[in-house]
């Protein structure tokens, strides 16, 4: 099982992925299509909000890594 900070980096790399995907639908290279309908706004749009979402989810794990004590001041 992956530890909370591999968690994170995989999610950073997946993120600036994610990005640089959003950066060519909002530039046109890339668009997305369904049945001769452009779909890229709110393909745009779903992944820009999952983005957000899984950035609260990452921050929180974050935040509640900080509280914990480590294993050595457990200890004392």
């Amino acid at each position: 099982m992956e530890t909370p900070e591999e968690i994170r980096v995989r999610w950073r790399y997946l993120r600036d992925l994610l990005i640089e995907q959003l950066g060519r639908f909002e530039s046109g290279s890339i668009q997305m299509r369904h049945e001769d309908t452009n779909v890229s706004t709110d393909a745009i749009w779903v992944l820009k909000q999952s983005i957000q979402d899984f950035d609260a989810l990452i921050t929180e794990s974050e935040d509640k890594d900080a509280e914990r004590p480590s294993r050595g001041e457990a200890l004392r």
